[in-house]
């Protein structure tokens, strides 16, 4: 990894010397509290910022903090200032304090500490104060503080979490020793410069074995401080979890390990830990995956999102994702010239499992063109690992831009991954070979496979080239989503379902005798929900219970209009408000469909009994109990006839006590305008 470039002009130097001086005077002044003395604070932000350029800040940060030389001024500035607020010797131990006092301190005396102006020293401040929980940061002082400098967004947030976990790794600096002095039970005996005494850090590095793991070597003397090296783990591991989950880009690590080594006792550490293996196998098992064929859908999801993520970058670039069977259906390979990965994405993300890359806030940076809108399908990070349903062996071969490719073989869930370079030439993109399980019924695999395919992928925006094991090709996807007419456009009736953003779409069809309408056709399935053109569910209660015999639809949310899924995207949790839109937006497209089914009833000369069989049939479609005065005023006048009698008829037998003019008060909850006129005028006729 490259060293932070300091690209400083003279005045950022000459301001960081000053402020280097005034904090080293500060620091080692004999009058100033002794928490504040236990460490020269120029060495611990040295230490900080060494670990930060050496290791800590992976490429994507190091790229975001090497944008303009403000965001590297302002790191090491704050890496000086961030223990400052000790200075007061109240004896804070909360990290918390720590970093308002911080702030608070930099706000009142940046002139005496050579800052060169109050907007530098307003962000200065603000970073030490993000360096706190952002559960207890109130947000009052930050809102006031302007965080562009010099024509450039300064990433407060990136740096104050950088910042924040490396002083966590310094343990003997101030705030860290006092935070870890904290957990010690009761008041035992000696004073926290004994008990810094009472342990030696060794080392603070990756973890050599474990991925995205930190890993701190402590050499400890006592038990008591032992029990509190391990509570202050277990503290660090929740703030490195916190940082993650609200700075962009996210960190590389997610793990921490503290390494103690005793001496002279036997320590006891007892907490929960997690099977890894085990829950894996729970993420693939049935319960979560009921069809073991979701693994083309979790593929082909995963390489539409690269596929998009790449067309952020490149204007110009044109999508291409394919399948492939071999020739007895033993492999199958699924291939996309997408964004790829490097050995960075790789452990960040493709190996964090619940962590998806494309549902980051990294990914809303990368866009920066408010004309596109990319939504991405990833959300939970774990839809790879169906491809363990079926597969022995998983090989993966991918490249992102011009970073070196990488071959990786997967063959265990327990085993490391067998990583190697590719060749020069190979590919931008991804793919992903599955070596599948045995079968004795191969030929049976072949339509299984592209059954699923063609029902769940049918409307997907980006074509699939599926290559069967004959070598024969058919593409997929790319379909509209409207209904083609069945038989002509007598007799089938299509109506557009209006959204913001997704598009729908429902079908009524009607028997022909001789080019005469004589009935409706029967239809089961109720509407076939979409998001971004995949398939997720079909939900019959979407329309109203009297169409549910003779209406079908189909739904594709997309952009603003998406919902949230389950894990294995099965079901869609919809909000109350939201099923009740998309059910509205469906009684609309109803009354299109019905008035036009009406008028060319009327064009082809229906019998008066004929007319009013369909007038009743279509009537049913609209419960008068959820029809709102939008939904009546579009209907055509017979059909709204038949509304009206039925509410009349409803009203009759239900209040037939009615006294009061003009408004029954057992009918409240129908205050529809129509339905109130009616209920004026049966209350005024009784």
């Amino acid at each position: 990894m490259q060293m932070l470039p300091q690209p400083f002009d003279d005045d950022m130097k000459a301001e960081l010397e000053t402020l280097r001086q005034s904090v080293h005077r500060l620091a080692t002044d004999a009058q100033r509290p002794a928490p504040f003395r236990q460490m020269a604070l120029v060495a611990q932000a040295d230490r900080i910022l060494q670990r930060l350029v050496s290791w800590l800040l992976d490429d994507e940060q190091t790229q975001v903090m090497a944008a303009h030389p403000c965001q590297t001024f302002f790191l090491h500035a704050a890496a000086f200032l961030c223990d400052i607020g000790l200075m007061d010797g109240s004896g804070a131990s909360a990290d918390s304090s720590i970093a308002r006092r911080s702030h608070d301190w930099i706000q009142g005396n940046w002139q005496a500490l050579g800052i060169k102006d109050a907007r530098r020293a307003g962000i200065m401040a603000l970073i030490c104060l993000q360096m706190q929980d952002a559960s207890d940061l109130d947000p009052a002082p930050v809102g006031s503080v302007p965080t562009h400098y010099a024509g450039t967004l300064i990433n407060t947030k990136l740096i104050a979490a950088a910042i924040q976990l490396s002083r966590a790794l310094e343990l003997k600096s101030p705030a860290t020793f006092l935070a870890i002095v904290a957990h010690l039970r009761g008041n035992p005996n000696g004073s926290s410069a004994n008990w810094m005494d009472a342990f030696d850090v060794d080392g603070v590095g990756p973890h050599p074995y474990l991925s995205a793991t930190i890993r701190v070597k402590i050499s400890c003397r006592d038990p008591e401080l032992h029990r509190a090296l391990k509570h202050h783990e277990r503290a660090v591991q929740e703030q490195l979890n916190d940082i993650n989950q609200r700075t962009r880009p996210r960190f590389l690590f997610a793990d921490l390990i503290y390494e103690i080594e005793p001496a002279g006792y036997q320590p006891v550490d007892l907490k929960y830990t997690v099977d890894t293996s085990a829950a894996l196998h729970l993420f693939m098992g049935n319960r979560l995956y009921s069809d073991k064929r979701v693994f083309l859908r979790e593929l082909i999801q995963n390489a539409v999102d690269a596929c998009s993520m790449r067309k952020l970058a490149d204007k110009a670039y044109v999508p291409v994702i394919s399948i492939a069977f071999n020739d007895d259906i033993s492999r199958i390979t699924v291939r996309d010239n997408g964004i790829g990965m490097d050995r960075q994405w790789l452990e960040k993300y493709f190996l964090s499992i619940g962590i998806s890359f494309y549902q980051s806030d990294e990914v809303k940076t990368v866009n920066e063109d408010p004309r596109i809108d990319i939504g991405f399908i990833s959300q939970f990070g774990i839809g790879f690992l169906s491809s363990f349903l079926v597969a022995e062996k998983i090989v993966i071969k991918t490249r992102k831009g011009a970073s070196p490719g990488l071959l990786i073989t997967i063959t265990s869930l327990k085993d490391y991954f067998d990583v190697r370079p590719l060749g020069d030439d190979a590919h931008a993109g991804t793919e992903v070979t599955l070596h599948l399980k045995p079968s004795r019924f191969n030929y049976s695999r072949r339509m299984e496979f592209v059954g699923y395919l063609k029902t769940n992928i049918r409307f997907l925006q980006i074509p699939v080239r599926l290559t069967d094991e004959r070598g024969h090709t058919t593409i997929i996807g790319n379909e509209p989503i409207s209904y083609a007419a069945v038989q002509n456009a007598d007799s089938d009736f299509v109506a557009p379902v209006t959204f913001d953003d997704a598009e729908g779409f429902i079908y009524l069809g009607a028997k022909v005798n001789d080019s005469r309408i004589f009935a409706l056709e029967t239809a089961t399935g109720g509407v076939s929900v979409f998001q971004d053109g995949i398939f997720v569910t079909q939900d019959d209660l979407l329309l109203p219970e009297g169409a549910r015999q003779h209406v079908v639809g189909r739904i594709n949310l997309k952009g603003r209009d998406k919902c949230e899924l389950s894990m294995d995207r099965n079901r869609i949790f919809w909000t109350g408000e939201r099923k009740k839109l998309i059910r509205q937006q469906i009684r609309l497209a109803l009354v299109d469909i019905a008035n036009r089914l009406m008028k060319a009833l009327d064009t082809q000369g229906a019998s008066v009994n004929t007319r009013n069989s369909f007038i009743n049939q279509l009537a049913i479609f609209f419960d008068f109990s959820e029809v709102d005065d939008v939904v009546y005023d579009g209907l055509c006048q017979s059909l709204r006839k038949v509304v009206d009698k039925r509410f009349r008829d409803f009203v009759r037998i239900h209040f037939p006590h009615a006294r009061s003019v003009g408004r029954i008060p057992e009918a409240d909850g129908y205050n529809e305008q129509w339905q109130q006129r009616i209920l004026a005028s049966f209350a005024s006729t009784h």
